[in-house]
Parts: structure tokens; C-alpha cells; sequence
């Protein structure tokens, strides 16, 4: 104590479960993720972008709310992660219109 008042740790009060706010392992898998949506993109052009990152969030949300773990994005919530899982959806749906509709 210093002053009357408590030290706190270098966990931020706010993170759920007091968790370190910063994770190594999620983001190696963020970086993988994004150089999976890189190279889609490159082969495929706008739909591989959209769709690739759209089937990601589509997956990780689908995981989270399935296993009610965290995830590499750390969906701490049913809710959270149902609302990732339907934008994935929503991502991958457009990528195969665009596709179809020859983009």
C-alpha cells in the first residue's frame, strides 16, 4: 500500500476472468488467419478475401458457442460468439453471390 491506497497488478481490472489482456498464442493464430485470408485473396481476388475471412468467423464463432471456450479471438459469451458466427455467414454468403455473379 502506498498513500492509503492498494497496488493493483498489471491485469487489467476489466479483462473478464482477470485474464492478461494480451495473448502470444491468440495472436500467432490471428496472424495465420490473416495470411489465409491474404493468400485467398491473391488466388481468388475479392470474393477469396471476403469468403475466407467470412468462413474464419463463421468457424471461430461456431467453435465458441459450441464448446463455450474462448477461442483465439477470446469470445468470452454465447452471444459474442453467435454474433461472429452469423457476420461470418454473412461474409461467406456475399463472397459466393459476388462469385456467382462472376466477380
Amino acid at each position: 500500500m502506498t498513500n492509503g491506497k492498494t497496488m493493483t497488478s498489471s491485469v487489467s481490472p476489466t479483462h473478464p476472468r482477470g485474464e492478461p489482456a494480451f495473448h502470444w498464442g491468440s495472436f500467432v493464430v490471428g496472424l495465420i488467419m490473416l495470411l489465409l485470408v491474404i493468400a485467398q485473396g491473391i488466388a481468388s481476388g475479392l470474393p477469396g478475401y471476403v469468403g475466407m475471412a467470412g468462413l474464419i468467423l463463421l468457424l471461430t464463432g461456431v467453435y465458441s458457442f459450441f464448446t463455450h471456450r474462448p477461442s483465439w479471438l477470446w469470445l468470452h459469451h454465447r452471444r459474442d460468439a453467435a454474433i461472429v458466427g452469423v457476420i461470418g455467414l454473412a461474409a461467406f454468403l456475399t463472397a459466393l453471390v459476388i462469385r456467382l455473379n462472376g466477380g
